[in-house]
């Protein structure tokens, strides 16, 4: 269960007692918890089901430019992985130990998968004291959109493994980012 909801919540789990909460305030404790949600193959709405109880903190702010002209502007490029071997090429920037599942496969059955890559990225030095969301941790992320009808963004560090919670860099809010991007991925 803890597994499971690393993967589905990583933003929830920002706050710390949050999910715990509410789990215990929707369900009934229960070991089958897990055991019931798979067998009765019910993940998505599962996952639904609990972030109707979180309501989104940020101002999504509309722009009519491109989610390559806002990432521009921040020294980003866009790349957008529709094959493996597309995502194959983005291993090259991740250490052997910090390698993102993503590159295990079959993550583009369930995801659209972007990658955004600082431009200046030679010049940008690994630090000895990791954070999150430092340069480092910062020049090259992987930005993940649910297939579906929600489409919930995970946004990915660099530091996948050494750095706490990398799976919610930003909070998972594009707007972080640069202003106007959600609005530019939603059009």
């Amino acid at each position: 269960m803890v597994e499971l909801c690393f993967k589905l919540f990583p933003t929830i789990l920002e706050t710390e007692g949050l999910l715990y909460k509410i789990i215990l305030s929707t369900f009934p404790p229960s070991r089958e918890l897990y055991n019931d949600i798979i067998n009765n193959n019910v993940v998505i709405q599962f996952k639904n089901y609990i972030h109707s109880f979180i309501t989104e903190p940020h101002q999504i702010i509309k722009t009519n430019k491109t989610p390559q002209e806002l990432l521009e502007e921040k020294g980003y490029q866009l790349y957008q992985c529709k094959t493996e071997q597309d995502l194959d090429t983005f291993r090259k920037y991740y250490e052997p130990y910090e390698m993102l599942c993503t590159f295990k496969g079959d993550r583009l059955a369930e995801k659209h998968i972007f990658f955004i890559v600082k431009k200046d990225l030679n010049n940008i030095k690994r630090s000895n004291n990791p954070k999150r969301e430092d340069d480092y941790g910062t020049s090259v992320l992987c930005i993940q959109f649910d297939r579906g009808d929600y489409n919930y963004v995970t946004i990915i560090s660099r530091y996948n493994h050494t750095v706490k919670n990398p799976n919610a860099t930003y909070n998972n809010i594009l707007e972080k980012i640069n202003p106007g991007l959600t609005h530019s991925f939603e059009r």
